[in-house]
């Protein structure tokens, strides 16, 4: 459930992992998510006060979880989003932060790649917020902005060891249609790449 120096080409987005939610299994979640009380999920539209957010919080992620630390990961991902900033048009992007209790606990940002392709990225969501359905909710929404703004197609780039949100992509209709080695990040990786014809 999950940076960019882009190197879009028409059709060919090469979104990468940070497009991608980072999810995954902690002993004894399940159980704990039934201890503990509900806590109340909601989204909202982007402000530029999140960026801060957006960037620290998947820098943080994804160092924690997969060892991504390279200064090479971390100028792709910060660059990738101030770009996003930077060619943002609300008409056919969007940026979608998810809230939990009322606090930032995610995001998913939908950007053009070409009149007729959407690039889905910068999916990602806070542990405490996992297992909720959360992911699923904004998933569900970005790919309905893609529909409403009548694209022919989504497309993403993730890594092969997030399995949560390859299984919302493979529910969601998301297909494999391509896959690479990357060593940039600060770990080996199988980087793969994703589509929805809508």
């Amino acid at each position: 459930m999950g940076p960019e120096q882009e190197k879009t080409r028409a059709g060919k987005g090469k979104s990468r992992p940070a497009d991608a939610v980072t999810a995954g299994g902690i002993p004894g979640e399940a159980e704990e998510r039934r201890i503990r009380p509900a806590r109340r999920i909601s989204l909202r539209p982007f402000s530029v006060s999140d960026v801060d957010f957006v960037i620290s919080r998947q820098l943080a992620l994804y160092n924690a979880e997969y060892g991504f630390d390279s200064g090479t990961w971390k100028a792709y991902l910060t660059g990738g989003v101030h770009a996003f900033l930077e060619q943002f048009d609300p008409a056919r992007d969007c940026m979608l932060i998810c809230e939990q209790d009322g606090l930032p606990a995610g995001c998913i940002a939908i950007t053009h790649a070409d009149e007729a392709t959407a690039q889905l990225r910068f999916f990602f969501l806070e542990p405490a917020a996992r297992g909720q359905g959360a992911g699923r909710l904004l998933l569900d929404q970005a790919v309905g902005f893609c529909r409403q703004k009548k694209y022919d197609r989504i497309v993403l780039w993730t890594f092969s060891t997030l399995p949560a949100a390859r299984h919302l992509y493979g529910n969601k209709g998301f297909r494999i249609t391509d896959t690479r080695e990357n060593t940039e990040w600060g770990k080996r990786i199988l980087e793969e790449r994703w589509e929805l014809e809508l």
